[in-house]
Formats: C-alpha cells, structure tokens, sequence
C-alpha cells in the first residue's frame, strides 16, 4: 500500500515507521502494536499521511491521553503562531529548562548601523547567544539561505555594535525553527559556525530532539485549551507543560483569569503529559 506524504508524492506505507512515533511518545510496543491494529481496517490506498497520523493520534487517545498529546507535538507547535511570538517565547522556555538564562527582549538592540529586534537572547557560562527564532505554520515550509543571511547580518550588525559600546556583546547567532533547513541554509549556517537547530536537524540535536529529551511539551499540546487560556499563559510566560505543574491552582487561576476548577485541570492534564511513562 502507498500513502500520500504531505507534498503529493507516494511512498510505500511503513507500520514500523509509524510505530516508532508512536514509541517516542513513551507507549509501549505492545500499546502502539494495538494502535497498528485499531487502524489497519481504515487504511487505504494514496492515504494521505496527515489523515493517517490524524487517525493514529485519535486512537492513542482512546488508550492514553498524555501519550496522544506527545504524538501531536508538530500540530501543538503550529498552534504558537501565526504570529510567531508565542514560538520566541517558548523557545526561550526550553533554553531555560536546558540552564540557559533566556528571555524575549520588549526593546529593540542597537547594532553599529540600525537597530534591531531580537527574538530571544540568552547567556550560559559566560556566553550570549543571538538567537533568531523562526516559526512556519506549514509542514512543508522551510527555512531558506536567505533567512540565514539575513540572520547573520544582523548578528554581525550588533557583534560591530558592541564592540563601540552600543550593545552587550554577543558571542554566538542562533537560528532555532520548528521546520527545516533548506540545503544551502545549512551549508552557510555551518560555514559561519552559526548553531542551526530545526526540526530534524542537526541529527543528534534537533529541536524535536531537545523537546522529548526533557519532556518540554508546549502547552499548546493539550486539547481543548482555548486561545484565552494560551494568551494568559503566555503573558505570564509559562509556555510548558512543566511550568503550568509548577504554579500552585489557586495563582492559576488569578494569572490566567479561569475558575478554579479548570485552573486544577490544566495543571492535572500537564502532569499527565510530563510525567506518565
């Protein structure tokens, strides 16, 4: 049987490629061998593959609420946009978990010739990092050699700026995406010594890689959460599932503007999501 990826081209259907996004949610082999099962009856021929993961992800709900939020981890990071400053935050929330001190800057940067925005900045053992955090919305989107010049322009715009004082000096520029790098983006990223981090790039230290390593699953996985509750959220800067754990039902409550119950809810469905094996 072949199925339709996402660009429109056919390639044979792999169960045991299935199985292993199933697996990396924390399911067993014997519980993603059911969910096989359960939706065998459905498949048919040049399946789209989005309706075949839609398929799965519904079935793992039925046998697991939090394993189902860590399966639609790529659809959950789509929910951070359109704009993409949800994303800059939580990118900043993941540097954090990792020991970085990392925020999202309200002020421009002065660089020697402009100013500019800068998504997230952050320090570890001495180092700044410049960090260009670029959201796509689409599964297919990429990020092209020309945001990666663009980015490293501006890096180097600020580098000059702090070396006449108009700046705190950065020591390394960053490009952090919840899509991937197009070929010559990563040949100049690497060029450059820039530190790319996309979906399944590099293959050691993705972004993916660097959310299931730690369990550092937006909120935005959690269904039935309203664009409410993600704004009060986000405003607060808790953008993490573990972060939502971390804050006591009552505050919740008052940060985000719900009732108390649903405050307590939320705070049980992350728990869920973090801490099930």
């Amino acid at each position: 049987m072949q199925v339709r990826k996402f660009g429109g081209g056919l390639v044979a259907y792999d169960p045991e490629k299935v199985m292993a996004s199933v697996m990396k949610t924390g399911a067993s082999r014997a519980d993603a061998e059911a969910v096989l099962a359960s939706v065998q009856p459905s498949l048919y021929e040049g399946m789209p593959t989005k309706e075949l993961y839609k398929l799965v992800h519904e079935t793992l709900k039925g046998r697991s609420v939090c394993f189902a939020c860590r399966y639609g981890l790529r659809e959950a990071l789509k929910k951070l946009g359109p704009a993409g400053f949800k994303f800059e935050k939580y990118v900043a929330s993941i540097l954090n978990a990792y020991n970085y001190v990392a925020f999202v800057p309200t002020t421009e940067l002065q660089g020697a010739c402009v100013s500019h925005e800068v998504d997230v900045v952050a320090e570890k053992e001495g180092r700044r990092m410049f960090i260009e955090a670029k959201f796509r919305n689409d599964a297919r989107g990429v990020v092209s050699l020309k945001d990666i010049m663009a980015t490293w322009s501006r890096f180097i715009d600020l580098v000059d700026g702090g070396s006449v004082g108009k700046v705190d000096h950065f020591d390394e520029c960053w490009v952090v995406t919840n899509a991937r790098f197009s070929d010559r983006a990563r040949q100049f990223g690497e060029c450059k010594g820039m530190k790319l981090r996309g979906w399944g790039y590099p293959k050691e230290k993705s972004f993916g890689q660097m959310i299931d390593h730690q369990a550092l699953y937006p909120v935005t996985v959690l269904d039935g959460l309203t664009a409410e509750e993600l704004e009060g959220l986000a405003r607060n800067n808790i953008m993490l599932c573990r972060e939502v754990g971390e804050v006591e039902a009552e505050d919740l409550a008052q940060k985000i503007n719900v009732r108390l119950d649903r405050a307590k809810e939320l705070i049980e469905l992350c728990d869920d999501v973090v801490g099930e094996e």
